[in-house]
């Protein structure tokens, strides 16, 4: 199973990509117990709350309500679920709808969905979420920054609580699950200087997670994993110097994770793993546009490092992907590129030229198979291919 990796920006935001900004409580010192554990949250009602924004900002005011998809994720080419948000901006209040799909995308039917507040507005909640995972058709999580949970393919969800960290990101490889718990979030009077971060582990069928050895440090991590490997490529920017580095090892930690150095510099970063060894990576300096984005490709799980190809993304990158058969997906906000043979030339597919993706939408995208892949256009619109990324066609949500 494939994930979309995350985007990590040091000195700009890459447009669209979501920002945790939550109050952070101080992470339980001396603790040496797991950071998640099942809290008694009920989510029955789940998705009845779906349609609340309809406070006006003022006399003659309008509502300001914005709505669209913002994740998804694939088990499979045809089995998938998608995590769509209506926010007001007069009130500042948000709320998440849960879509499934059994035929790739076409058809996509509106599912229970956990009791959470959306998560990628300005302000949010502990509880809030801002992502969706599935790791096969049973075992789900929506996050960002609060960790939802479910073991019945969405019929009901359930909170684990985080013990006041925030999960920045999650990746699930066979039976194992894992999530990069911030110890700081996006800075307050009460959260650690330097940010710090841990990455733990659970089977995908339990809500029991447990420390990960050797996968700890200061600033952020986005996780990455395919086969039973994970990589967290860890982003240290404060104090300066900035520093990218990686972390990988077992998904089930049954070892300690080690370290392997990255050839980024500062900017807009992407990340996937292509197989258990094979790790993909994008990497632009950011300042101008468009941001030169180099891409580099690891045989042997990040030990070293051989540049494959440059693209002139606006942003940088904010995804980057490869098929089976060797199909290469690099983009960022205004559009992606697809090669063929390796790096070596590229082709724009014509969804870059809806209005959606002109106006500069983020985008969250992924090939499931050699086929089989989607695009989102961050609170825009729904694209899916069936042919490898050649043509895109835009679908309904809902």
């Amino acid at each position: 199973m494939r994930r979309r990796s995350f985007t990590v920006a040091v000195d700009a935001v890459v447009a669209g990509a979501v920002a945790f900004v939550t109050a952070c409580g101080a992470p339980p010192s001396g603790s040496a117990t797991s950071t998640a554990s099942v809290a008694s949250t009920s989510s029955s009602a789940a998705s009845s709350s779906a349609a609340s924004a309809t406070a006006t900002c003022g006399p003659g005011g309008s509502p300001g309500v914005q709505s669209g998809p913002v994740d998804a994720s694939f088990v499979s080419g045809s089995a998938g679920w998608l995590l769509d948000e209506t926010f007001n901006d007069c009130t500042q209040h948000g709320t998440v709808a849960v879509y499934k799909t059994t035929d790739g995308g076409l058809k996509w039917t509106k599912v229970t969905a956990p009791a959470a507040p959306w998560g990628g507005g300005p302000v949010t909640s502990p509880d809030s979420v801002s992502a969706v995972l599935f790791a096969n058709a049973k075992d789900g999580w929506a996050y960002g920054p609060a960790l939802w949970a479910t073991h019945n393919g969405g019929a009901s969800w359930h909170q684990v609580s985080t013990h006041g960290y925030e999960v920045y990101s999650m990746a699930a490889t066979g039976t194992s699950v894992l999530a990069a718990f911030d110890g700081c979030g996006e800075a307050g009077p009460a959260c650690e200087n330097p940010e710090t971060f841990k990455v733990e582990t659970a089977e995908v069928h339990t809500d029991t997670w447990r420390a990960v050895p050797g996968a700890a440090g200061k600033g952020t991590a986005s996780l990455s994993a395919q086969a039973g490997t994970a990589y967290a490529f860890r982003l240290v920017s404060s104090p300066p110097p900035v520093y990218l580095g990686l972390l990988t090892g077992p998904a089930n930690g049954s070892r300690a994770w080690h370290a392997e150095a990255t050839p980024c510099a500062q900017g807009a970063i992407a990340d996937s793993a292509a197989t258990a060894s094979h790790v993909l990576l994008a990497c632009a300096l950011l300042g101008a546009h468009p941001a030169t984005t180099h891409l580099y490709s690891s045989t042997n799980s990040g030990a070293t490092w051989k540049q494959f190809a440059t693209l002139g993304l606006y942003d940088g990158a904010s995804v980057i992907e490869e098929t089976p058969n060797g199909t290469l997906l690099a983009g960022g906000i205004y559009g992606i590129e697809l090669s063929r043979n390796g790096g070596r030339t590229w082709t724009s597919p014509v969804v870059d030229t809806s209005p959606a993706i002109g106006g500069g939408s983020g985008i969250m995208a992924a090939l499931t198979t050699n086929a089989d892949g989607y695009l989102i256009a961050w609170e825009n619109a729904v694209w899916i291919t069936r042919d490898g990324g050649r043509t895109w066609k835009q679908v309904k949500v809902g």
